[in-house]
C-alpha cells in the first residue's frame, strides 16, 4: 500500500452528491455578492433607513394655514348680518421644526448605520458558513482518498490470510477501518449538506443547488494582539456608530422638549361685509397659549432619561464588545495552536510513522495489525487537521467582521 500523501487544500473534485447546476462552482466573492443583493434583513434595514427620512421630511413641515366663512348677528334687526372670510396661520416658534428635523436626522444616521450593521452581519454569515462548508467538503475529498487505501488493505489482509500469512482479525479489523472510512465520508455529506443549507439561507437563494465551493482555509496565522484588536473594534464598529447617533438623537430630543414651553402664535385676518350699516370692516386675532400648568416638564424629564440611558447603551456595547473579543480571541488561539502543531508535529510524525510501519510490515518485522492502526491515526490526523483550519478560518473571519454575526436575525431600529 503506498504511503499517501498530505492532501492539497485546492479545488477539491466534486463530490457524488453534490448537483449538477454551477458546474464551474461558487467562490467567497460570488456568494457574497448574492447574499447582498438577496438576503431580505438588508433590504428590510434599508426601508427602515427610508422610513426614517421619510418621517423627517414630515416632522420639519410648517403647519398649513386654514381658510373660513363666518357669519353673525343674522336676523338681528331683520338684516342679513355680518359675512366674511378669514385666513388663519399657525407660526411655530422656538425653532421647533428645525429641532424635530435634527432629532429625527439623527434616526436616519442610526437606521443608515443599522443597515450597514446588517450588511456586516451577512457577510460574515456568509464567511463562516462557507468555511463550515468547504471544511466538510475537504473533509469528505481526504475520506474518499483513504477510502481507497482502506479498501486495497482489505484485500491485502484478505491475500495474506489466503497465504497463511496473516490472521483473521487482521481482516476483521481492515473492515471496521473501512466501515469507519465510509462512516466519515456519511458524516462530511451531511455536515456539508446543512452548511450549505444554512449559507444559501443567508444569502436568500434557498433554490440554489449544492455545488463545489471554490477556495482554500488558509489564512493569517499570525498573532493578534487583544488591545489592539479591540481598539479597532471600537474605532470601526458600526454597531457603536449607530448607538452614537442615538446619543445626538437624545441630546437634541432634549433641546427640543425644552423649547416645547415657547407658546406659538396663532395669527387670523378677516374681512367682511355688514348688511345691516353696508359697511365693509376687517379684523384681525392674534393669540398664543400661556405656559402656567403645562410647561412640558413630564417629556423634559423623560428625554433627560433617554439621554442617559443612551450614554450607558454606548458603554454596555463596549464591554459587550470586549467580552465577545474575548472570546472570539480564545477560539482563535486554541484552532491557532491546533494548526501549528498539526503542521510542525503531528501530521510529519504520524506520516513518518505509518511509512516506516508499511516498511517494517513488508519486512516482517511487524504484523499488518499495527500498519493499519499506524494508517488511522494517519487518516484521523488529516481529519483534525482540517477541522483546526477550518476554525481558524472561521475565527479570522469574525474578529475581521468586527464580531458581527446574525444575518437573519430580526433588525435593530
Amino acid at each position: 500500500i503506498e504511503l499517501q500523501g498530505a492532501p492539497e487544500y485546492g479545488t477539491p473534485e466534486v463530490p457524488s452528491f453534490i448537483g449538477e447546476s454551477n458546474d464551474d462552482g461558487l467562490t467567497l466573492e460570488s456568494l457574497e455578492q448574492l447574499a447582498l443583493q438577496n438576503n431580505p434583513s438588508i433590504r428590510q434595514a434599508s426601508a427602515a433607513a427610508s422610513q426614517a427620512a421619510g418621517i423627517r421630511t414630515q416632522v420639519g413641515l410648517k403647519p398649513n394655514p386654514s381658510i373660513g366663512y363666518f357669519g353673525e348677528e343674522i336676523g338681528n334687526d331683520s338684516a342679513a348680518g355680518l359675512h366674511g372670510a378669514f385666513v388663519s396661520q399657525t407660526f411655530v416658534r422656538g425653532d421647533k421644526l428645525a429641532w424635530n428635523r435634527t432629532v429625527i436626522g439623527h434616526d436616519v444616521q442610526a437606521a443608515r448605520w443599522q443597515a450597514e450593521v446588517q450588511r456586516f452581519r451577512v457577510r460574515n454569515d456568509i464567511r463562516i458558513q462557507f468555511y463550515e462548508a468547504l471544511g466538510a467538503q475537504k473533509r469528505l475529498e481526504i475520506a474518499r482518498q483513504f477510502r481507497e487505501v482502506a479498501e486495497k488493505g482489505v484485500e491485502i489482509s484478505e491475500e495474506l490470510v489466503r497465504i497463511k500469512e496473516g490472521a483473521r482479525p487482521d481482516v476483521l479489523q481492515s473492515e471496521v477501518q473501512l466501515s469507519e472510512v465510509e462512516l466519515s465520508i456519511q458524516q462530511a455529506e451531511y455536515d456539508f449538506t446543512a452548511a450549505w443549507n444554512e449559507l444559501v439561507a443567508v444569502a436568500g437563494t434557498p433554490e440554489l443547488a449544492p455545488t463545489t465551493l471554490i477556495g482554500d482555509l488558509d489564512g493569517p496565522t499570525s498573532d493578534r494582539d487583544i488591545e489592539g484588536t479591540y481598539a479597532q473594534l471600537v474605532a470601526e464598529s458600526p454597531v457603536l456608530a449607530a448607538a452614537f447617533a442615538k446619543v445626538r438623537r437624545a441630546r437634541a430630543n432634549l433641546q427640543r422638549q425644552r423649547a416645547q414651553p415657547i407658546p406659538n402664535l396663532n395669527a387670523q385676518i378677516g374681512a367682511g361685509y355688514d348688511d345691516g350699516t353696508g359697511d365693509e370692516f376687517a379684523n384681525v386675532q392674534l393669540s398664543v397659549p400661556i405656559p402656567v400648568h403645562n410647561a412640558n416638564q413630564g417629556n423634559i424629564r423623560a428625554a433627560y432619561a433617554e439621554y442617559c440611558a443612551a450614554t450607558q447603551n454606548v458603554n454596555r456595547l463596549k464591554m459587550q464588545m470586549r467580552r465577545d473579543l474575548a472570546q472570539a480571541m480564545r477560539g482563535f488561539q486554541i484552532a491557532q495552536a491546533s494548526v501549528r502543531q498539526y503542521e510542525t508535529s503531528i501530521l510529519p510524525k504520524v506520516g513518518e510513522t505509518l511509512e516506516l510501519m508499511q516498511k517494517a510490515q513488508e519486512a516482517g518485522e511487524f504484523d499488518f495489525l499495527r500498519v493499519l492502526i499506524a494508517r488511522r491515526a494517519y487518516f484521523d490526523a488529516n481529519l483534525k487537521y482540517v477541522v483546526a483550519k477550518t476554525q481558524l478560518a472561521q475565527a479570522n473571519a469574525k474578529i475581521d467582521g468586527l464580531l458581527l454575526t446574525g444575518g437573519l436575525d430580526p433588525v435593530s431600529y
